[in-house]
């Protein structure tokens, strides 16, 4: 039987504990074996005899037949760029949450640093894992829908006090004088916005002419909860736009997009369903099959010639979106009497008025709440950015 590779996982808490189930599961099938636990805060009981305080104590501690090929990093954001650049340099391959980088010259220097290596780093947008997003990328690709001009995403969820008093990086930019790029586009919905420019064929920083930003927030933040997106591409594909908040009335299933003169195609990626419907209105479900990120990082420890599905190398262009909705100004706030509150104390979450019907229009139209007459949008909020030399 071929031996399971081992894996240390550095954060334990948070997201943390669905890597840890996940790398039990692992465990159980003999793909991997943790052999260690990295975190500043004390770990689950279960992982005490693993835990060391960082990387670098675990590299000193443990027998060579112990030592990790693989890193998985499920900590704050603004840390993920000097946990992974020495995991690397330590000669290991790096398992990376989302989003993989506070700003885009953070995506450049991680770039460097795996190659500098022979690494790999496997970014978690886990959403890409399953069959769907490779079909509507295909099918944009093809012009199987006869032309498809926009891929849409829209995601409208629902977060409370709570989930952003989880933590002190939460629904933040910044802390302590350091990006932590926390927002609705960039860690909730993230995989949305991520899904949608792979459909559209738009992965690196080059295929990037414009991006349009309009930045709002209901909560009690410094993120944006509440954004609109448009990515205009350099060549002939599609262009994204995106429509996505957390101050919905019910949470709803996050979706992708695309349409045509042939019909449409919309695909709800945390569900790996899609429905594509013809231009005679006729409906097909369709389910998809999906990967795990961690399995295929393995798979491909093992035989190097095996490509993985989310390397670092794919997000040049979500880390390009990232950078311009930080290098615009801070999220305006929505006008309280367009905010009711549903509720009390930490589960208390806000509902911004009409937000559905906001979105809707939004991506049908492709322009910012701003340009649509919303009541609650300012048209100061609008910004557009380009990558640099473009």
């Amino acid at each position: 039987m071929t031996r399971p590779v081992r894996v240390a996982l550095i954060g334990t808490h948070g997201f943390g504990q669905v890597h840890l189930r996940n790398l039990a599961r692992l465990e159980r099938e003999g793909s991997a074996r943790l052999v260690g636990a990295v975190d500043v805060a004390e770990p689950p009981a279960e992982l005490r005899a693993l835990h060391h305080r960082s990387l670098a104590a675990l590299l000193e501690t443990v027998a060579d037949a112990d030592r990790p090929e693989i890193v998985s990093i499920a900590t704050p954001i603004d840390t993920h760029v000097p946990l992974a650049t020495e995991a690397l340099a330590a000669g290991l391959d790096v398992y990376l949450e989302k989003p993989p980088v506070p700003a885009l010259d953070d995506h450049w220097g991680l770039l460097a640093a795996a190659e500098r290596a022979g690494r790999a780093v496997q970014v978690g947008f886990q959403a890409r894992g399953g069959a769907g997003v490779d079909l509507l990328r295909e099918e944009v690709a093809d012009d199987a829908l006869g032309g498809v001009t926009t891929v849409r995403a829209h995601g409208a969820w629902r977060r409370d006090r709570a989930y952003y008093a989880r933590s002190a990086w939460a629904g933040k930019r910044r802390l302590n004088g350091r990006r932590v790029a926390d927002g609705v586009a960039t860690n909730p919905l993230a995989h949305a916005l991520h899904a949608a420019l792979v459909i559209a064929g738009i992965q690196q920083v080059s295929d990037i002419a414009q991006v349009t930003t309009e930045l709002r927030r209901a909560h009690d933040i410094e993120a944006d909860d509440t954004t609109f997106l448009r990515i205009d591409p350099t060549g002939s594909g599609p262009a994204v736009v995106c429509a996505l908040t957390t101050t919905a009335p019910e949470q709803h299933a996050p979706w992708v997009e695309i349409s045509g003169p042939a019909g449409a195609h919309r695909l709800l990626y945390t569900d790996d369903v899609s429905t594509r419907t013809g231009a005679d209105g006729a409906v097909v479900e369709l389910r998809h099959q999906r990967r795990d990120l961690m399995e295929d990082l393995i798979a491909h420890v093992r035989d190097r010639s095996r490509p993985l599905i989310s390397p670092l190398s794919s997000t040049g262009a979500f880390s390009a979106v990232l950078e311009a909705i930080q290098s615009v100004p801070d999220p305006t706030p929505i006008d309280g009497q367009s905010v009711q509150w549903r509720g009390e104390g930490e589960a208390a979450h806000p509902v911004v008025e009409e937000i559905e019907q906001a979105l809707a229009v939004a991506l049908e139209t492709g322009r910012p709440f701003s340009e649509l007459g919303v009541r609650w949008a300012r048209a100061d909020a609008i910004h557009r950015w380009a990558p640099p030399g473009a």
